[in-house]
């Protein structure tokens, strides 16, 4: 039986259509009314939140860990988003570590930019393969991505020493301050992502069929569909993505910092779960994700605006990655 059978309706179009249709949920206007207040705090609260410098530094902010963000979105999809069984990919964070690392040091060896981030990005993608491997052999998401942190995190440390590795040339200074538009060179790349996230997750039977093997992998089978197949590619995009972010973040530091990709972690959990938010069916989504990134960079920007301590800008972010997991388990009860 064809692939491009899906199992959640024999018309996936019209069954689209009567989704959209749906009005967004109580909780979901909540969720808009919070933002909404946060943004309003930020622009009555600092004079330089809303001026076009900072605009530019947002969107710059965002681009890592959305573009990485979308990768671990699409884990979620086709591995459905129960927190503790379906799909999670931990080691992203870490991978994105591990992939600017290589590229820094493929740069200062001589290297041209461009391939010292293919370098990088192939170490990356690597890992998406073990990560999806070992998934579709039937280890748990949650520690197989959480061994694979480990390993990725380790390499970062033994390749760079601990040392920041600078790096230098054309290539990744103009990746750091090239503009088009007047929007920097970064945010188009993460619009880009999106972009094509968007079509191949809501326009093509790949994403539908992504979908529904997600949210009920039995159904799914009995369709024809092969829910390894979607698991492991979702995990090589996954870590693909992560790799890119990287070597973006290398160029906006201007050096490899070893372990700043464990630190982005907290962030790219947090804009790919938080995109249900901007779902009318409260599922992850490829767009919501890089909404909530945009969201989440002028979080951080306007609590520094505001002087707040960057330890309490982390825990009002873990309190944002408590109340959107508790919405799913919610939701899952529900649906149960």
């Amino acid at each position: 039986m064809s692939s491009t059978l899906t199992p959640v309706s024999q018309d996936p179009v019209s069954a689209e259509r009567s989704v959209r249709t749906k009005k967004p949920s109580f909780a979901a206007w909540i969720g808009y009314a919070g933002i909404a207040a946060v943004l309003l705090l930020f622009i009555f609260g600092s004079p330089y939140f809303l001026t076009a410098s900072n605009i530019l530094t947002i969107l710059t902010q965002a681009s890592v860990f959305g573009i990485a963000g979308v990768g671990l979105a699409i884990v979620i999809i086709a591995g459905g988003d129960d927190v503790l069984n379906g799909g999670i990919d931990l080691s992203t964070g870490a991978v994105a570590g591990l992939s600017g690392t290589v590229t820094a040091l493929a740069a200062a060896s001589g290297t041209p930019g461009f391939l010292a981030v293919l370098y990088g990005v192939l170490v990356a993608t690597a890992i998406g393969i073990i990560n999806g491997i070992s998934v579709t052999l039937g280890l748990r998401p949650l520690l197989a991505t959480l061994a694979t942190m480990g390993v990725a995190a380790s390499l970062e440390l033994v390749f760079s020493q601990n040392l920041k590795i600078a790096v230098t040339g054309g290539f990744f200074e103009a990746a750091r301050s090239s503009v088009f538009l007047g929007i920097p060179l970064a945010a188009w790349l993460m619009v880009l992502v999106g972009v094509v996230g968007w079509w191949v997750y809501s326009k093509t039977s790949w994403g539908v069929n992504s979908y529904a093997v997600g949210q009920n992998p039995t159904a799914a089978r009995v369709a024809g569909l092969d829910p390894r197949k979607y698991r492991l590619a979702s995990y090589v995009l996954s870590s693909a993505l992560a790799g890119i972010a990287g070597t973006l973040l290398v160029a906006r530091l201007s050096a490899a910092v070893p372990g700043i990709g464990t630190q982005i972690l907290l962030d790219i959990i947090l804009v790919a779960y938080m995109s249900m938010i901007f779902s009318r069916r409260r599922l992850v989504s490829v767009v919501g994700t890089i909404l909530a990134a945009v969201f989440v960079a002028a979080l951080d920007n306007g609590l520094t605006l505001l002087g707040v301590a960057s330890q309490w800008v982390g825990a009002a972010k873990g309190l944002l990655i408590l109340l959107v997991l508790a919405s799913v388990t919610l939701r899952g009860r529900n649906n149960r």
